[in-house]
């Protein structure tokens, strides 16, 4: 797997031959380092300089596709104009999009549920916490004795069972989270064919790279190569992911905003 700033002058290559690129980051783990608490990962100022100056010129559209709540990433990141995703797209806002998946609202009262069982089940576990984000829920185990990680899956499952059973949810696993969505065809993948789509209407669609650090990025990997684009797993390489680059932490994440924003000036 090539280290992205290794083959930096053939990749310049590509994006300087396209008219319209695509940028879109994961927040937690890619733009910003993974924090004890979800509340404390805050963007970097020269990473949110950069963004910013990348969404202000005519060829780059920037967009953060994460799990969080949209609204939560979108105030993280606070910059105007950008594509905002949250709930794993579930959600989305930006470049004239105003998007809910149709069938999502509908789960809002058994996501609230879930969590409210959780909060009961989980409250002996020390440095658990439990996030409901509306259209989704997780659970932050990051803070807790590595001895209690299996204790604190097998209670995720078990009380998620009845509605995972009825095809109701779903659970996924992240870097010490574990989370209950929707049981939807949709998610980070998803979300970024609809955001290529939408700004690709009446014309070609855009040069997308996309930049992630976790097991929920890989549907997104897939897609935008199989469209051609760049996938950049953020961290040690590793053979399991579909990513065909890599970069080594949020550091050079913010390396490779720089090389963008001279991109343009060349």
């Amino acid at each position: 797997m090539p280290h992205l700033l290794n083959v930096w002058p053939s990749v310049s290559r590509q994006l300087a031959a396209a008219s319209h690129v695509l940028l879109l980051f994961d927040y937690d783990g890619t733009l910003t380092p993974i924090v004890a608490r979800p509340e404390m990962a805050l963007l970097p100022q020269d990473t949110r300089r950069l963004l910013a100056e990348l969404a202000g010129m005519d060829r780059f559209t920037v967009g953060v596709v994460s799990g969080r709540e949209m609204a939560d990433v979108a105030e993280k990141v606070g910059i105007p104009g950008l594509v905002y995703a949250g709930n794993h797209g579930l959600e989305m806002t930006g470049c004239g999009m105003d998007f809910v998946h149709p069938e999502a609202a509908a789960f809002e009262a058994s996501v609230a549920e879930v969590s409210g069982l959780l909060r009961e089940g989980l409250a002996g576990v020390p440095g658990v916490e439990v996030d409901n984000k509306r259209l989704t829920l997780s659970v932050h185990f990051r803070n807790a004795a590595e001895s209690s990680a299996d204790q604190v899956d097998r209670t995720v499952v078990t009380i998620a069972a009845p509605y995972v059973e009825s095809g109701m949810m779903r659970i996924t696993r992240g870097k010490k989270v574990v989370e209950v969505r929707p049981n939807l065809d949709w998610g980070k993948g998803k979300a970024i064919q609809k955001i290529r789509r939408d700004l690709g209407d009446g014309g070609d669609s855009p040069f997308t790279m996309f930049f992630g650090d976790d097991q929920t990025d890989e549907e997104g990997f897939a897609v935008v190569q199989e469209a051609g684009g760049l996938a950049v797993f953020i961290g040690r390489p590793r053979e399991q992911t579909l990513a065909l680059h890599q970069l080594e932490s949020p550091t050079e994440v913010a390396q490779v905003l720089a090389l963008l924003a001279r991109l343009d000036r060349q």
